[in-house]
């Protein structure tokens, strides 16, 4: 009999990637999969009631949930039949952003040692604050990417990028990002141009919160009273992180970028259904390329041309956000790997575990070792790229899957539960 699994959705019609990955992953090793939304297509919430009969109806083996979807139900897992499965909750990002997370420690930490929902994070960094903000442990996993990708065909989506260093993905408009500074007080623009300010010398790789704490003082006593009264707020200082965090990733993407470009041609794909990202115009004026640079808008793209997409291009490159990962690898480089092309990404002391140096991935420690690096590869041998590719697809295949997640995922849960 088939072990039956249920996915807990905070939106109706709004599939997260991440659950939907896992979601193939358990399906791939048998499970049977449902899914429960939270909040039904008018956005009104699912009464506890009715989503506690719901599960008990369902009887599932596993409950899974992204971050804090639940939390709107705190007394959810109350009932002792619930209690008694085995839940996990996935982040892939940072909690910081979260008010929910941020003024609900005590229910993490409840839910945490008598509900048993054990917590995973993609990211050593941010498991290591989870702990001192819930109070209760949490356990390592690597993102994945749809193994579909990796049966695509090999054409490229964008020929004419052939000799382009090519980086998929998105940049803040910044007329988006100062539309959202204009509702703030005056004290708390000021502190968010000095910390704009720091970001775009301070070492790599950036670290936006940091920066934006070691900004704050120093600020008159008056400002940063005014600011720490404004913070104590969580939807408040939720608010403060979604800003800084947007900030350090224009500002990160930016510096590498500008430094790209200085040696090699840039290419930048960028596609997003909500988020209102720089066009070419924009990036142009920003980055100043001394070689060539294109952009194409890829919103709305098929997934199943997605392989084609990471196919562009000579070489992927490919640096991080400054503060949501600092170990954990992104989607990206599974995705990029998936496809079998070979990529330049910021090392980061989680990525050789995953993709081996020089092997099977290229790494580089900041912007300026990494434009150094990607015109010495795109200036060498092409067979060197395509073998390097035909290894992260094969490292993919064998290792970082959605299926091997699941298993992961399962082993751990089952440890955390024997010990």
């Amino acid at each position: 009999m088939a072990r039956r699994v249920v996915f807990l959705e905070s939106l109706h019609g709004i599939e997260s990637l991440f659950t939907r990955g896992l979601r193939s992953g358990a399906m791939a090793e048998g499970w049977e999969v449902e899914v429960l939304f939270l909040r039904g297509v008018d956005k009104a919430p699912l009464p506890e009631a009715e989503l506690r009969r719901r599960l008990q109806a369902l009887r599932p083996d596993r409950i899974c949930f992204l971050m804090d979807a639940p939390l709107a139900c705190p007394t959810l897992w109350d009932d002792p039949v619930l209690r008694a499965i085995p839940k996990a909750s996935f982040w892939f990002d940072d909690f910081l952003r979260s008010a929910e997370t941020l003024r609900s420690p005590g229910v993490w930490k409840q839910w945490q040692l008598e509900a048993g929902v054990r917590v995973f994070f993609h990211d050593g960094h941010w498991r290591e604050a989870w702990e001192k903000h819930a109070g209760g442990a949490a356990h390592p996993i690597a993102l994945s990417a749809d193994a579909a990708i990796a049966l695509q065909p090999g054409e490229s989506f964008y020929p004419e990028l052939a000799d382009h260093a090519v980086m998929i993905g998105t940049i803040p408009a910044l007329d988006s990002l100062e539309a959202e500074a204009a509702a703030f007080a005056p004290s708390i623009r000021q502190w968010i141009a000095r910390t704009v300010e720091a970001m775009e010398t301070a070492p790599w790789p950036i670290r936006a919160y940091d920066l934006a704490d070691d900004t704050l003082r120093t600020l008159s006593a008056k400002g940063q009273a005014v600011i720490g009264r404004w913070l104590e707020d969580p939807a408040a200082r939720a608010l403060a992180n979604l800003h800084i965090w947007r900030l350090g990733k224009r500002a990160a993407r930016l510096r590498g970028l500008r430094a790209l470009a200085q040696r090699v041609p840039v290419a930048v794909l960028s596609g997003h259904g909500q988020e209102r990202f720089a066009q070419e115009e924009e990036l142009r004026r920003e980055i100043a390329p001394a070689h060539g640079f294109a952009f194409r808008d890829t919103t709305g793209l098929p997934a199943a041309q997605w392989g084609g997409l990471f196919r562009s291009g000579r070489l992927q490159v490919q640096w991080v956000d400054p503060q949501s990962i600092e170990s954990g690898a992104p989607f990206r480089l599974f995705e990029t790997a998936a496809a079998g092309v070979a990529l330049l990404s910021d090392a980061r002391p989680g990525f050789p575990a995953l993709f081996a140096p020089d092997r099977e991935m290229f790494y580089a420690p900041n912007e300026m070792a990494l434009a150094e690096r990607a015109a010495e590869l795109m200036a060498g041998r092409a067979e060197v790229l395509e073998i390097t590719g035909q290894r992260a697809r094969e490292a993919f295949l064998s290792r970082h899957t959605w299926a091997h997640r699941w298993r992961e995922i399962g082993a751990k849960m089952s440890a955390a539960a024997g010990s």
